[in-house]
Parts: C-alpha cells; sequence; structure tokens
C-alpha cells in the first residue's frame, strides 16, 4: 500500500466527465515476423509484465471521510477482459479511420475500482499492421514515467522473448484504523515540512518578484477560441516529421529541438490563427511540462513542473519566431531553475478529496479558468525511444500522444521521439477546434518553412 502524492491525486480531483485527465497513445505496429494473431500476442505478453508494472496491478482505495489522498493496493486478480479489447477499422483502414477510432475511445472516464488503464488492439489497417490504443490516468504516472514503462513493456529485439514468470504481489484491502492513522500522521508532518521549506520558498519568491519587476509592461496573454470551456468530444491528428532535419535546424540556428517544436507549433498556429481573422496583436503563450526526474528515475508517478514561454506568434518570418521562442524559453528554464526546489509534489489538506473536487466545480460554474488563463495552448515533449521496439516480434514504427485538454486550454500538442522520426499528437475539444486537421496541415508547412533555414545553412 502506498499513498498518492498531492500531485499525483490532484489529478484525480480536477476530472470531470467533460475534462477526463487520462493520457492516451496511439502505437502503430508492422505485422508480427511469424505471421501470428497480434492481439492473442498482446494479451499474453502483457499478462506476463503486468507484475513489473505497479500502475497495471494497483487500484484506488479511499481513505475514511476522504480526509487524506487515496492509496494503491496490489491486487494480483486482473481481470485482462475489462482492460484489453479488440476493434477493428473498415476497409481500406487508413490513418484518418484510425484517428477517428481513437477520439470515440478516448473519452469515457476510467473505472476507479480497477487499475487505471486500458488498452484496445486495432486491427484491419492498411498493410496489415496492427496498432495498440492505450489509456492511463494521470494520477498514475508522468510523460517520463510512462516512457519508462513502454521500455519495459516492449523488447529490442525482434526474437521472440521466453515467457516470464514475475512473482505477482497481492494486498488485502487496507481497514478503517490502519488507513486512519496514516492519513492523521500525514496531516500532522504538513506544518513542519512547510516551515523547513520556508527558506526555499523566500528566495523562489524574492527571484520571482525580480524578474516581475525586469518583465513589467510586456503584453499579456491574449484570449483565444483556445482559451474556452470544453465539452466531452474530442478532435485527434497526427503528424510526423525527421527528427534528424529538427537536430539540423536546431544546429543551423544554434537553438534547441525543442525549440524547433515550438516554432512550428508557433508558425502553425498564427496560420491557423490569421485564417479565420482570430490573429490576436500579442503572442500566443504555451504552458511546457518540464520533468524534474533526476537520471533513471522511472517511479510510477508526477515529476512535473512546468514553465510559461512565447510562440512568437506575433511575427511573420520562420526565423524570428524561432529566435524569439528560443529567447523566451531559456528565460522559462531560468526561471523553473529558481523555483525546481519549491516546486510542490506533496501536499495535505484536511478533506482533501472532498474539497478540491468542489472547488473546481465552483471554479468552472465562474468561469475561472477561460477568464483568467496564463496561458494558451500545453506543448509538450517527451522524450522517446530511440531505439527499435517490439512487441512478441512486431515492430512498432509510430506512436502518437493524445494527452488532456481541459477548461481554459482546449488545445494540447504533445510530441514523442520514436527512433528518427517525431510524432505529434493533436488532441482539441471539438467545439473550439472543429477543423483540426487544419491546424495539423499547417504544422508540417511550418516545419518546412524552419527545415528551408536549416537547407540554406547547408548549401
Amino acid at each position: 500500500m502506498r499513498r498518492l502524492r498531492g500531485l499525483d491525486a490532484a489529478f484525480l480531483y480536477a476530472e470531470t466527465p467533460a475534462a477526463p485527465m487520462h493520457a492516451a497513445a496511439l502505437q502503430i505496429f508492422e505485422p508480427p515476423v511469424d505471421g501470428s494473431d497480434f492481439f492473442q500476442n498482446f494479451r499474453t505478453h502483457l499478462r506476463e509484465r503486468i507484475p513489473l508494472l505497479p500502475h497495471l496491478h494497483e487500484h484506488l482505495h479511499e481513505t475514511p471521510l476522504g480526509l487524506d489522498h487515496p492509496v494503491w493496493v496490489a491486487d494480483s486478480h486482473i481481470e485482462l477482459a475489462r482492460h484489453v479489447h479488440l476493434d477493428r477499422l473498415p476497409p481500406p483502414g487508413s490513418l484518418t479511420q484510425l484517428t477517428r477510432l481513437a477520439e470515440q475511445l478516448y473519452p469515457p472516464l476510467l473505472d476507479r475500482s480497477r487499475p487505471l488503464w486500458d488498452f484496445t488492439v486495432i486491427e484491419g489497417l492498411d498493410h496489415g499492421r496492427c496498432a495498440v490504443f492505450g489509456r492511463a490516468h494521470h494520477a498514475c504516472l508522468d510523460g517520463m514515467a510512462a516512457q519508462a514503462t513502454f521500455e519495459q513493456m516492449f523488447s529490442g529485439t525482434p526474437e521472440i522473448e521466453p515467457p516470464l514468470h514475475a512473482s505477482e504481489r497481492h494486498e488485502q484491502e487496507p481497514h478503517v484504523l490502519p488507513l486512519l492513522r496514516g492519513a492523521l500522521a500525514h496531516l500532522r508532518e504538513q506544518p513542519a515540512r512547510s516551515l523547513r521549506a520556508l527558506p526555499d520558498v523566500a528566495r523562489a519568491a524574492w527571484k520571482l518578484a525580480e524578474r516581475a519587476l525586469e518583465h513589467r509592461g510586456e503584453p499579456s496573454t491574449p484570449h483565444t477560441r483556445f482559451n474556452v470551456p470544453v465539452s466531452e468530444h474530442r478532435r485527434f491528428e497526427v503528424a510526423t516529421v525527421s527528427l534528424a532535419r529538427a537536430r539540423a535546424i536546431a544546429r543551423a540556428q544554434r537553438v534547441s529541438v525543442n525549440d524547433v517544436v515550438m516554432a512550428a507549433c508557433g508558425g502553425a498556429l498564427r496560420s491557423y490563427l490569421a485564417e479565420k481573422r482570430e490573429l490576436p496583436a500579442e503572442p500566443l503563450v504555451a504552458f511546457v511540462p518540464v520533468s524534474l526526474r533526476a537520471k533513471g528515475d522511472s517511479d510510477a508517478n508526477n515529476q512535473v513542473f512546468g514553465m510559461l514561454a512565447s510562440l512568437g506568434t506575433e511575427l511573420s518570418e520562420a526565423r524570428d519566431r524561432l529566435h524569439a521562442v528560443h529567447a523566451s524559453a531559456h528565460d522559462a528554464k531560468a526561471l523553473v531553475e529558481d523555483l525546481r526546489s519549491v516546486a510542490p509534489s506533496d501536499f495535505a489538506i484536511p478533506g482533501a478529496a472532498t474539497l478540491i473536487p468542489a472547488l473546481v466545480q465552483l471554479a468552472m460554474a465562474l468561469h475561472l479558468p477561460e477568464r483568467a488563463s496564463l496561458f494558451n495552448v500545453v506543448i509538450s515533449n517527451v522524450p522517446g525511444i530511440a531505439h527499435p521496439v517490439y512487441m512478441h516480434g512486431a515492430r512498432m514504427i509510430a506512436e502518437y500522444p493524445m494527452s488532456i485538454v481541459t477548461n481554459g486550454a482546449a488545445l494540447n500538442i504533445t510530441v514523442m521521439g520514436v527512433e528518427d522520426s517525431l510524432d505529434f499528437g493533436l488532441v482539441a475539444c471539438a467545439r473550439a477546434v472543429p477543423d483540426l486537421d487544419a491546424l495539423r496541415d499547417h504544422l508540417v508547412e511550418a516545419f518546412r518553412e524552419l527545415d528551408k533555414l536549416a537547407a540554406a545553412h547547408e548549401a
């Protein structure tokens, strides 16, 4: 049994039917090398690995009266039929059909009485390929932990591995008194933790004040069609660009690959909003998750902070936009370093499990998320798997993330690296961005414009 930290539990508390707090990924595989049944292979492969991965075999258990955060309890009796499903595309099995199916599979909330994940194996893709659409609640793990999970789930070679015989862990449902004692102890520790953190908080507050004075008078975050309440319906689009070319752009312009990703997103958003005559004079602002994990840390939890960076959408030239993004991201990273020591990962509030969802509902009723939004879009770049990976001999050739949108932030663009590709997953509230395919096309074109900078440098 292990208690959720405050940051993990916050994803549970903030969840609503219109704003699910699970993230997903759409993975595409070549046919198995031995011609065997992909669905049965996947079930067998997953069954063997469930004991190795905590978030796959743990379910939530509430504390008495919602006094403290829930706990994870190990459960070896996983009914795979409730977690692993099979679907099939009709001919011709195109990528567009696949993304439309993902839009339908994404919205339902995960059942909190069971481990918070599921997979749908999708057959019928063109060229005999198969796909896996996996969902996991953000309370379980962040993007970096999810990638570590995939590393453990998949193999680095096409050879079929011998069956695993991992030992299973099972716990009895915890009794009320131990849960109550643990909750009260956690609540008692909170004042002491707060006092210990005061020097770091004071230093961070001083640095924040200095930065606020330095940036006084700069444009505020504009209001856009993305800063609205969300419905339960989603649009999902995907795109792939060359990681090698992204690195070439970064080298030629002396910026980072992440700067290139953000500048491409900025260019796409500029073109999309300009077409609709909705382009604001002020630059759009992105919220960019930042991992706080130490190297090699793959714990199943959330260790993330975030930074705000300009996307240079007020600038018409790709080069100018790229360097504006680079400068803004550089300042934002410096601020993250200033705040790293006080980044919240845990907190204890009596009755948080009841109080925080009520406050979330009140904030939505007052439309606070969209009225007071500090950013327009979430952009996340998750380091991917640089080497080929296989599932029972079937090679994964693409991994498109489908992340969270919420009230006031109706658009999320997440990118993952797979070998020599950057796979973009764009997800939006269908009401706010009904033509997400247009934004996807602008993203591909914005990347081409940046690539011209590298080509000119190489000539």
